[in-house]
């Protein structure tokens, strides 16, 4: 599956669906699903949810996929309507997702433009699950070993 690397907290927010519209300075023919996956950097980024708690949100791992449903110049309404949760960009390419599903957050290297990766690699989440999604998996140091529950991320909120 075509996969992109995408910082945090970004990269948790397209996949909330609070973030419609990633920016690149590079426009892409790809459309469909894409691999989200975590940049290694920055490590120990945390979230604050509506209950009050914080999380570690994944870092150097794949994290889920969203479908790419269009690749177009960036315009002003992009930023000012929020759905790129940034500044507007002169020049840049708004590519607009729509989310797909979390996935078990597995370590990979990721890689600039887009890369490959390969389907078995991927666990997809089902969210409508009543059965128990936490899994055990290693960020890249020095994070160590962390509990990541797909659940929560439905309760982010973006300030």
């Amino acid at each position: 599956m075509k996969a992109l690397s995408v910082q945090q907290p970004w990269a948790a927010l397209l996949l909330d669906g609070i973030k419609t519209i990633e920016v690149r300075s590079w426009a892409t023919k790809h459309r469909g699903p894409l691999l989200i996956c975590a940049s290694a950097m920055p490590k120990n980024v945390f979230f604050k949810f509506n209950d009050g708690g914080t999380e570690l949100l994944p870092a150097g791992a794949i994290i889920g996929i969203v479908d790419l449903i269009d690749c177009r110049p960036m315009v002003e309404a992009d930023a000012n309507e929020g759905g790129a949760a940034c500044d507007f960009s002169p020049g840049a390419f708004a590519w607009v997702v729509k989310r797909v599903t979390w996935c078990k957050p597995d370590p990979l290297k990721g890689a600039l433009s887009l890369f490959n990766v390969p389907d078995e690699k991927i666990i997809k989440l089902n969210d409508d699950s009543t059965e128990d999604v936490d899994s055990f998996w290693y960020y890249p140091k020095p994070q160590g070993e962390i509990k990541f529950d797909a659940r929560k991320h439905h309760h982010i909120e973006f300030d």
